[in-house]
């Protein structure tokens, strides 16, 4: 899988590796000169999670006094980790399989925005 620029998902109980098998996939690909993004699904804030991942512009709810870039903008061009993606909300979840399928996300309070959000 490193070679590609494919979606890969890794399935097992929490505390079996994935994570290892993530930075193994990163380190032999062509990314691993640019660092590994990892996101604990189930450690971010409900309220927060979508901002988080996708970003958000300025005024798009009270407090985004400025934009700011996802997880998903970060990773572009690199690895993006997403573990404990079960935790998301559904409704989070279908975004989650639209930037998968199409690679298009939007910020909170955005428009679409396209790229490869992923490479492995």
């Amino acid at each position: 899988m490193a070679p590609t620029d494919v979606t890969v998902l890794l399935l097992g109980e929490t505390g079996t590796g994935k994570g290892l098998i993530a930075r193994a996939i990163h380190n032999a690909s062509r990314r691993k000169s640019r660092p590994l993004v990892q996101v604990n699904c189930a450690a971010l804030s409900p309220h927060l999670i979508e901002s988080e991942l996708f970003g958000h512009e300025k005024g798009a709810f009270t407090g985004a006094h400025s934009r700011r870039v996802g997880r998903f903008e970060t990773a572009n061009g690199t690895t993006l980790f997403l573990d404990e993606i079960g935790e998301l909300p559904l409704e989070l979840q279908a975004k989650l399989l639209r930037v998968l399928q199409d690679g298009e996300f939007e910020r909170v309070g955005g428009r679409p925005l396209s790229g490869q959000p992923c490479g492995s």
